[in-house]
């Protein structure tokens, strides 16, 4: 019964695809780390800002999903989960 239920929860994981939110969401939170290792490096402009940075390296396709709202719910769930593990 265990191994049907497996192979059921299996599959059904194989057919999820990522909403274009979700993705846009992945952009944003790859930016932040990339942004947050260039600052550690001080290869990033000292002009430019995160919020910048993100706008630059979010693809053309997911911007209109882009918002505010979006980087900061991002940010936060970054920040909490880096304080959890650390």
């Amino acid at each position: 019964m265990n191994a049907q239920r497996l192979k059921l929860k299996d599959q059904s994981l194989k057919n999820m695809t990522l909403s274009k939110k979700e993705k846009t969401a992945i952009f944003i939170s790859n930016a932040i780390t990339l942004y947050s290792s260039k600052m550690q490096d001080e290869k990033a402009q000292e002009y430019q800002s995160v919020i910048d940075f993100i706008l630059k390296n979010t693809p053309e396709e997911f911007r209109t999903d882009l918002s505010i709202e979006l980087i900061d719910d991002v940010f936060a769930f970054i920040s909490e989960q880096h304080m959890k593990v650390s």
